[in-house]
């Protein structure tokens, strides 16, 4: 599993209403969906690059891989 920082994670959510509170379990649940959603996209981008036949995972790959995504 990726270790990502929780605190930029936690001010994402604290932003996301006025006045809003984040319960520290709330915050490391978030980092958590974040990591998997990551990694995915990660995975994505390589097959990308890959198919493209490339060993670098530009720009486009990343954006094309979100895209499909949604």
């Amino acid at each position: 599993m990726v270790k990502l920082p929780k605190a930029p994670f936690e001010k994402i959510l604290k932003e996301s209403g006025k006045g809003i509170r984040v319960s520290d379990s709330a915050a490391k649940a978030f980092v958590d969906v974040i990591g998997e959603i990551s990694k995915e996209l990660a995975a994505d981008c390589a097959e990308l690059a890959r198919h493209a036949q490339r060993k670098t995972i530009l720009a486009a790959d990343v954006k094309l891989a979100n895209k499909r995504k949604n």
